[in-house]
């Protein structure tokens, strides 16, 4: 890795999907239905080695995200019947659901802030709210006006980039934590979706 070209790191049967890198670079969070139900497993890149994280033989995990220390991996599982957040350690362990508000609570991005945006679907509209995994306090920061989806933290740990959707059309938004208006990063034809910001650097 790092050479620029590409390489496989897993292609086992089934699906093989959700890839994370850790904060290292040396492992990798991944989701794989190998041994049946999808489930998360982490890769260490150097030596190959796969390990198990999660046993939920009657329901689906997705969406890894580290911690900035590398030490806890928080992912999605209807384990529940609904799609919640949930913490595991990275040596393993028993996980920790972290999510109670929102019928659904998917896409965590744990930032280096320590607190982890997510969408949580409220009165039937996709919002992005915050969350301390530490006391599980959470704070809804988008108002209900349009559905939000797939937040990312910005390097700055204030602002976060999310998909804004409206009657199906989709652009990516600029969210302030402190409260400040969302604003249009994107204003051309198609649908935007899915942002993702480069490391501080």
């Amino acid at each position: 890795l790092g050479s620029g070209r590409r390489q496989r790191v897993a292609s086992y049967p089934g699906l093989n999907t959700g890839a994370a890198f850790s904060p290292s670079g040396r492992e990798m969070a991944m989701i794989l239905s190998k041994d049946g139900n999808p489930e998360l497993y982490v890769k260490d890149l150097q030596g190959g080695g796969l390990t198990r994280l999660t046993d939920t033989k009657r329901s689906a995990e997705a969406s890894p995200s580290w911690s900035p220390d590398g030490r806890q991996i928080a992912y999605v599982s209807d384990q529940s019947g609904t799609p919640q957040l949930y913490v595991v350690a990275r040596s393993g362990g028993a996980p920790r659901r972290l999510t109670s508000r929102g019928s659904q609570n998917v896409a965590p991005d744990w930032g280096a802030n320590n607190l982890i945006a997510y969408a949580s679907l409220l009165g039937g509209r996709w919002n992005v709210a915050v969350l301390d995994p530490a006391t599980l306090d959470s704070k809804q920061i988008t108002t209900g006006d349009a559905d939000y989806e797939d937040p990312c933290w910005a390097p700055d740990g204030r602002h976060i980039a999310a998909g804004r959707a409206i009657r199906y059309q989709s652009k990516v938004y600029l969210l302030d934590t402190l409260g400040d208006a969302p604003i249009a990063l994107t204003d051309s034809a198609g649908d935007w979706y899915s942002p993702a910001w480069a490391p501080d650097k």
